[in-house]
Formats: C-alpha cells, structure tokens, sequence
C-alpha cells in the first residue's frame, strides 16, 4: 500500500480546516528501526537516506532539511560552514562555538542557498510528489546562536550584550533569507511549506522569558515569515518542548504549522481548543512516555483520543512527536503503524 493521489489534498483540506474523512499523518521512523520494519511492511516502505531519518510510505507529508555542511572531518568530528566544531551521535554534541566572545568582527556568515547545499531537492520533491511537501531550514535560526557561542554564553549575551546578540541574529536571518529567495524563486512548485527548526521549550518552560523572545526572535521571525507568505508557501514552525507561553505569537507572526506539540510538556487537547482555528498543529504522539514505556493497548488510545479531540474540525496532523526511535518495542511501533492504517475512509491502494 502507498500514498494516494490525493494525500496532499487532504492535508491543504485540513490546512484550512475543514474536516476530513481521514485524519493526515506523518509517519517518521530512525534508521535503526527500518530493517526491523520492513521485515513486517514489505521492503522500501521507508524512504530517506542512509543514517538518517526515514518517513514511511503512506505519509501524507513529507520534508527535507537544509543543513550546513561539513568543512573539515576528523572521525566522528567535525567543523561545519559556521566554523562550530560538534561530535556526531544520536544527535549532535557541541565541542567548540565558534565565537569565543560576544563579537562578530572579522566574521562572516556562510552562503547556504548554493546548488550543493540545495542537491537532492528535486528527486525528493519528486519521490514524494503526492505529499504534501515541508522544507525545513534545520538549525539556522535561534539554535544556532547557541552553537555558535555556547547555551550559556547565548544566555548571559541576552542580558549583557544584546546589541551583539542582535547583531547575530540579524545575520543568521539574513542567511535563512537568502535560502528562503532561492526556495520560492526557483523550486517554488517543489514545495507546499518552509519552516524552521527552533527548540524554545524545555520539558516544563521556555528556554529564555518570554520577554525576551518577543524582544529579540519574535520581529526576526516575523520578516522571514512574510518573506515565505509573500511567496505563497505556508510556514512550519518545529520547537520541541513548552511554548504555550507564545503561540498566539506565533500565530501573529505568520506561523501556519506548530509541529511536535509534546503532550508531555503542553496540554494539546487545551491548545487545540484555544487555536484549532487559526494553526493546524502537527504531532502529539508521546515519544518520551507511551511509546517506550506503555503498552500497545495505550498507543492505540492515544492515537484513539487525538483522532477524536484533535482531528475534530481540521488543522491537525497526526504524528509521534519525534521520529520511532530504537528505543520503542517492536509491538509498539507496530501499533501506531496500524493505528494510522485503520482509519476509515483513507486515501490507501493496493
């Protein structure tokens, strides 16, 4: 079974709000458990490149992430375009920011709208032509301030030296933008969403006050955000983590798609009841709690309760909030899996 024509359909449907027979979802798995999966789901059921995350085949959404490259490599180590130095893992471990001090001079930022950081657009915006299709500028905004000088330099920068701290995220903007022109002037038929990759939240607040998100992120995001409108594009926002504190901020900047909506760090049935009018959210699948550590019988009425209180009315997307990690038992994933296939009504063929 794959896809159906008709699934970026569903998701614009949803987009605006209008209920659909089937509710969309996003169906997004670790390398490490692609093998396991295929031996129950048949063979290239998941697409994505090697190591990395891999999106199954009946998802209606789809999305590319825009990273800066490696400039130099020494085993699992390496410094990228912005000259931070990280270790590679399960995710990636900052060694060394860039900046040593609260100062850009004799710095320049990287160019990442080039044809080499832009390859494999096509053939993915080909491979999933029936999807509705999300590029994602991975780590290019706020987070990676803190790459390029340390979480808590970054912290203390906001207060000590905001004039610098403004100074970098005006450049950091300026290079999502040159991405973001690139985007809509030549692959603007490829793509459906832009977004961004932002982490404000952690498990039980925001990373900075609110005040000084609205003070130093919010007018930045707002340009990039017009920018995307102006071009036609929807705007996707992924920032794990507590952000109940700004999503009306968000929904006045521009910010169309919330995604991961962590049920364990918000209550998404409030949110939903709150902005289910005006932003389509995406995810709410526990990843850190019921997917590793319940039971199938609670996955299934997990996915159960957002297919009746999220999916009611459009502007949802259903989904884990992170990928199905290694971590999660086999009879789990396969629960969700299954849980997404049997709802009535889908845009599935044999």
């Amino acid at each position: 079974m794959k896809v159906g024509t008709q699934a970026r359909d569903v998701v614009l449907r949803a987009m605006r709000f209008e209920q659909t027979e089937t509710c969309p979802y996003y169906i997004w798995v670790d390398a490490d458990m692609v093998d396991a999966l295929d031996e129950i789901y048949g063979r290239d059921r998941f697409l994505g490149p090697a190591g990395g995350t891999h999106t199954f085949d009946g998802s209606y959404t789809a999305m590319m992430d825009l990273h800066a490259l490696p400039i130099s490599e020494e085993g699992e180590y390496f410094e990228d375009e912005y000259g931070t130095k990280l270790r590679r893992g399960s995710i990636l471990h900052l060694e060394a920011p860039a900046l040593a001090g609260p100062s850009l001079a004799g710095y320049t930022f990287p160019d990442l709208a080039t044809d080499v950081h832009l390859a494999g657009l096509d053939s993915w915006a080909q491979t999933h032509a029936a999807r509705f299709r999300i590029f994602q500028l991975g780590m290019l905004f706020w987070e990676r301030t803190w790459f390029m000088r340390g979480m808590e330099e970054i912290m203390v920068d906001f207060h000590e030296h905001p004039g610098f701290v403004e100074e970098l995220l005006d450049g950091l903007a300026e290079v999502c933008l040159r991405v973001i022109d690139r985007l809509l002037g030549e692959h603007g038929d490829r793509i459906d969403a832009i977004g961004f990759s932002e982490d404000y939240g952690t498990e039980t607040s925001m990373l900075m006050s609110p005040e000084t998100w609205r003070h130093f992120i919010k007018p930045r995001l707002a340009r990039m955000c017009e920018r995307i409108k102006q071009g036609g594009k929807y705007v996707y926002l992924h920032s794990c983590g507590h952000v109940r504190p700004i999503i009306g901020d968000l929904v006045e900047v521009g910010v169309d798609i919330l995604q991961p909506i962590q049920p364990e760090a918000m209550d998404i049935f409030e949110i939903k009841r709150t902005f289910g009018r005006e932003l389509c959210l995406m995810g709410g699948i526990s990843t850190q709690q019921t997917l590793p550590d319940g039971t199938p019988e609670q996955v299934q009425r997990e996915v159960a309760a957002c297919l009746e209180h999220m999916a009611a009315g459009g502007g949802y997307i259903m989904a884990p909030a992170k990928p199905i990690m290694a971590c999660v038992p086999m009879t789990n994933a396969r629960a969700l899996i299954d849980a997404f296939l049997a709802q009535d009504g889908g845009v599935w063929q044999e």
